[in-house]
């Protein structure tokens, strides 16, 4: 490990931003944190009213092809591919869920 890669795993420990999620193709080149995605996921469930967010877990789809693209994927970060987005959610008792 060189010294540059242990500095950015140190900060990543640090900031607990999570695995680099791939946004778009391998061309794009592009990433999103898992905690970014995750807030971004919570603030949608939590919107529902009557809803309760729960777990939500993001992953490589495992039935999806892996992409090789012309950018290395950066430390951390899962090949460029489709995701696949697990979610628990709870309802309030009661209370009729909108459409």
């Amino acid at each position: 490990m060189t010294t540059a890669e242990g500095w950015t795993a140190a900060v990543r420990d640090r900031l607990a931003p999570g695995r680099l999620l791939p946004l778009g193709t391998a061309e794009d080149g592009a990433w999103i944190t898992e905690r970014a995605a995750r807030q971004v996921l919570d603030g949608a469930a939590a919107a529902v009213r009557g809803v309760v967010p729960g777990l939500i877990r993001v992953g490589a789809d495992p039935d999806g092809e892996r992409e090789a693209g012309p950018l290395p994927v950066p430390p951390g970060g899962l090949a460029p591919g489709p995701l696949r987005i697990a979610a628990d959610f709870g309802a309030v008792a009661g209370r009729p869920l909108p459409e």
